[in-house]
């Protein structure tokens, strides 16, 4: 975003961005479904965000996406820590295949995961709705 000032005037960087963005959005999102480790299924699901962060500057949506960016900055963020308890909670064990039934001993981590996830994904009247479809709107 430091450097749009470049983007505006030029169609074949702002293809390239797009491209670049949408091919990282989709490996990254592929990756992340076959982790079995919860930090990095986080981690390439932040990877896949930034490539739809970068896509957004591809289109020159620039304000959009610093709205966006700072929506998913404090998601993730929120969303680090409590992966970070659940894997205390878990006696450091990452994988999730070993992971289950969270909510009879920890409610209140597992409703905060839940309403995390619900914010990221999009769903109508969250914030993660609000900033996704005003990126979207003006792509």
């Amino acid at each position: 975003m430091r450097f749009s000032i470049l983007f505006e005037f030029s169609l074949a960087v702002n293809m390239g961005l797009i491209w670049l963005g949408s091919t990282t959005l989709v490996f990254a999102a592929v990756t992340a479904v076959m982790q079995h480790d919860i930090k990095k299924l986080v981690a390439y699901s932040t990877i896949s965000q930034i490539g739809y962060l970068v896509t957004g500057c591809g289109y020159g949506c620039f304000e959009e996406t610093l709205t966006y960016l700072i929506m998913h900055a404090y998601n993730k963020a929120f969303l680090f820590i409590v992966v970070g308890y659940i894997v205390h909670f878990f006696s450091g064990n990452t994988d999730m295949r070993f992971m289950g039934n969270l909510a009879p001993y920890a409610p209140d981590i597992a409703a905060l995961v839940f309403l995390i996830g619900l914010n990221l994904s999009g769903t109508p009247y969250s914030a993660g709705y609000a900033a996704k479809e005003f990126l979207l709107f003006q792509m």
